[in-house]
């Protein structure tokens, strides 16, 4: 990363000093209401005559900022800083002639921002006391991107092989979309995330210690996905075209229309994505039994390609000030098709009666989902309001997979055998959930309680059959029925406060839980019926001037995915393959926290927890018959410490810096069926990324993150990193943004995991098309004039922005 900065930024350098000099220079101060300078503010340059955005800045430790280059017209600045008001300053004329001075802007502490404020000015990373925003709506790095690559990338989050997420180290992560739980496995929400374009999406929030308000789901923390919404009067909208180019191209393209006047917003979108990825696995294994040891040396050519549609509607309607009542309804479909050359050289003293085992996979399969969406928001007397909303969705997902193997012994006794299977699968899920909140203010206490109800029906179905006699024939030890049930019934009530100069929120939620999970084909039923409380607790004090102190602590869970439960067999070949596991508990969490905040630009956190019956990706091992199978288990005691690090650092008034240092030790302890498991380790994470201003509208961005070796469960994996960059420029008036960039420059996302548990010895390689070049060009229409936000001040306003895809 040092010798890529060593190249990179003479290069900025020269490329800004070779568009000549300013015309004009704008200065000024940005205080708070007693006068003292407020650091790393945002301040905007705005045109006069159409209030467009032109140029962001930040203020310095003494709340200056210089605007320099301007040409010759009139201008004006805008101010804001989260936790402040937003101030704006007379209009201005620049004419060449000098340096202009413009007066104190003061800032308000305690007022919310507008969001056309918050949207201008966001850096890609920003981290407050409770939670860590990727704002991706104007970062080149996520250009061509989609939300699971742009996951990766997020400080503290990391993907194993099989794209589960983890948050500093953790497994076990709620992922929301614009507040709502998607009631999906890891494997199908993958697949999701990966179709879903990033120009879809205006920010990510990472929350470690989440209220009261949240599902008690999530034992690391919730990742909530906040997907585009605009709220500009009358008719306008934009369309967008991305693409990327690795070793194969990818596409995606979306449009949008937006109506918006005194009692109705009406939107929607249409999108479209074409993608084409590839992963080489290799797996090497040593299977010792009785004294004799089989070796495999396996290898994998793994190819998907596929295409998404997605369509969304929606409208509010205002019928006075108070109330809002939306309606939204999307559908996706889209179909997935892949193939996968697996070779396997099968050797050693135990080995089978064959030492070459090939097999040819082909893969097709499609989805579609169904949402509709009723929400409603009123205005109770002065001080309180009433959220609720009603969600039903429709999830189809049938594949057909079909297997040719090919046996081979080129010893003593040559032979070739050929088998053929066929796979035919299909997951259907029915989800009803609905929610109501009330939040008020009591004198000096901010009180929400709410009630939220949510019913998950999935039906899974797998028939394997056999090629005998040119005969598709039932293979009735691999084939299954399975169905899941699950209803959730919570309530919470959450609290806060302010006893002196101490913040004080408490709140609790209690779930209560009934699930069935039937193999009808082999007769097995799982039937759970338990209620739990989950207390949250968060303390915060200022003890001294910008520096501030705060305590958490919160209590959670995770449920089993109905996926993971579910024992039918998905195979890699006769040795290899996963199976569910319907004896799965839910794992439980306690958590604690001690943040430390310098101002709003430097912070620091530390946390612990303890989780027991932790849900965790397992290998099993049969070794008489040289087959090893992946599948869930609880293993006992999982602990994890973790320390975070935040500070954006202004280098010059054209480069800022940010830095998020994430170190954390996990220590598993269990006994399992290969004997007795201590796996423990400390490893960090150093995000860095760096924004740069250039001359003619430019913007730079260049970013870094290096991950260190670590184990989670089983598997221990090896370090890895990665360098992205990418330019921005707005085009045809400020009507258009043209993004280009380059991913993973230096092709280091590389994969390797291995074990080393008792007799299960396992190497996993996995490479994957990581770099690649990214463009995106997007063109906004009509009335691009802001209507200023209403005030949002409480918790649950976000219910209203029921915008989401899942592509």
């Amino acid at each position: 990363m040092k010798k890529l900065l060593l190249i990179v930024l003479p290069a900025l350098v020269l490329l800004q000093n070779s568009f000549g000099q300013s015309q004009g220079t704008i200065t000024g101060k940005v205080l708070d209401q007693e006068s003292r300078p407020l650091e790393f503010a945002n301040v905007l340059l705005n045109r006069a005559s159409d209030s467009l955005f032109l140029k962001g800045g930040i203020t310095d430790s003494l709340g200056n900022y210089v605007f320099d280059q301007i040409s010759e017209g009139e201008y004006f600045i805008q101010a804001s800083m989260v936790g402040f008001g937003s101030g704006t300053s007379a209009p201005i004329k620049v004419n060449g002639s000098g340096p202009v001075t413009i007066g104190e802007i003061i800032l308000t502490d305690g007022v919310q921002l507008s969001e056309v404020t918050v949207k201008a000015t966001k850096p890609f990373i920003e981290m407050n006391a409770d939670k860590i925003v990727v704002n991706v709506a104007n970062s080149a790095v996520a250009a061509g991107s989609n939300a699971l690559e742009i996951l990766a990338k997020s400080p503290g989050v990391t993907l194993d092989k099989d794209n589960n997420i983890s948050l500093k180290g953790k497994q076990g992560v709620l992922v929301t979309i614009d507040d709502r739980n998607q009631y999906m496995s890891s494997q199908d929400l993958a697949k999701m995330l990966e179709a879903m374009p990033a120009d879809a999406i205006e920010s990510i929030e990472i929350i470690h210690n989440p209220s009261a308000r949240f599902d008690a789901e999530g034992n690391s923390g919730v990742i909530n996905i906040k997907l585009k919404r605009n709220e500009n009067l009358g008719y306008n909208g934009d369309v967008a075209l991305a693409g990327r180019q690795g070793r194969h191209t990818n596409y995606n393209t979306s449009g949008s229309l937006n109506y918006r006047n005194g009692k109705v917003n009406a939107y929607g979108t249409l999108t479209h994505s074409k993608w084409h990825g590839f992963n080489d696995l290799s797996l090497d294994r040593e299977i010792p039994f009785n004294g004799q040891t089989t070796f495999f040396d396996q290898n994998s050519q793994m190819q998907f390609l596929g295409t998404n549609y997605g369509v969304r509607a929606g409208m509010d309607f205002f019928p006075n000030e108070k109330t809002t009542i939306g309606v939204l309804a999307r559908f996706n479909t889209g179909n997935r098709t892949s193939t996968n050359s697996n070779y396997t050289d099968i050797s050693g003293d135990n080995a089978p009666s064959f030492n070459i085992l090939e097999v040819n996979t082909d893969g097709d399969g499609s989805w579609s989902q169904q949402t509709y969406n009723v929400n409603a928001k009123r205005s109770v007397g002065k001080n309180s309001s009433l959220t609720f909303d009603l969600d039903y969705s429709l999830y189809d997902n049938p594949l057909l997979t079909m297997y040719a193997n090919t046996y081979t012994n080129d010893g003593e006794n040559p032979f070739v055998n050929n088998g053929f299977l066929r796979n035919t699968s299909d997951i259907a899920v029915d989800i009803l959930a609905s929610r109501l909140d009330y939040q008020v203010k009591l004198g000096k206490f901010n009180v929400e309680a709410g009630t939220k109800f949510s019913m998950v029906k999935t039906g899974n179905t797998t028939l394997f059959e056999d090629l005998i006699d040119d005969t598709w024939v039932k293979d009735n030890l691999r084939s299954n029925e399975f169905e899941y049930e699950e209803s959730v019934y919570a309530a919470y009530l959450n609290g806060s406060t302010l006893l002196g100069g101490l913040n004080v929120q408490m709140g609790l939620r209690v779930e209560h839980t009934v699930s069935d999970g039937n193999s009808i084909t082999l007769g097995q039923q799982v039937v759970r019926d338990y209620t739990d409380f989950f207390p949250s607790v968060s303390l915060s004090h200022t003890i001294a001037e910008k520096h501030s102190l705060s305590y958490t602590y919160a209590r959670r869970l995770n449920r089993p995915n109905y996926r993971d439960l579910n024992p039918f067999i998905e195979f890699l070949d006769d040795f290899t393959f996963q199976k569910g596991n319907p004896f799965l508990r839910p794992q439980y969490s306690n958590s604690l926290g001690v943040n430390y905040g310098y101002g709003r630009s430097f912070f620091i956190s530390a946390n612990y927890s303890k989780t027991r019956e932790a849900i965790t990706q397992v290998i099993e091992q049969e070794s008489a018959n040289n087959t090893s199978f992946q599948t869930m288990d609880n293993l006992d005691n999982f602990e994890n410490f973790s320390l975070t690090l935040t500070a954006p650092i202004v280098m010059s008034e054209s480069w800022t810096t940010r830095w998020n240092v994430v170190g954390f030790y996990n220590k598993f302890t269990s006994e399992i069926p290969s004997g007795s498991l201590n796996n423990d380790q400390f490893s960090y994470q150093v995000y860095m990324s760096n924004e740069f201003t250039l001359p003619q509208g430019w913007r730079a961005e260049l970013t870094g993150n290096y991950q260190s070796g670590l184990v989670y469960g089983l598997f221990s994996i090896e370090p890895r990193y990665g360098i992205d960059f990418g330019f921005t420029k707005r085009v045809m008036n400020d009507a258009g943004t043209l993004k280009i960039g380059m991913s993973d420059v230096f092709r280091t996302q590389i994969n390797n995991v291995s074990i080393r548990q008792n007799d299960i010895i396992l190497d996993v390689h996995s490479f994957y098309d990581s770099r690649r070049v990214n463009a995106s060009f997007n063109y906004r229409f009509g009335n691009q004039k802001v209507k200023q936000s209403r005030k949002r001040t409480t918790a649950t306003d976000d219910e209203l922005r029921r915008i989401q895809t899942n592509n």
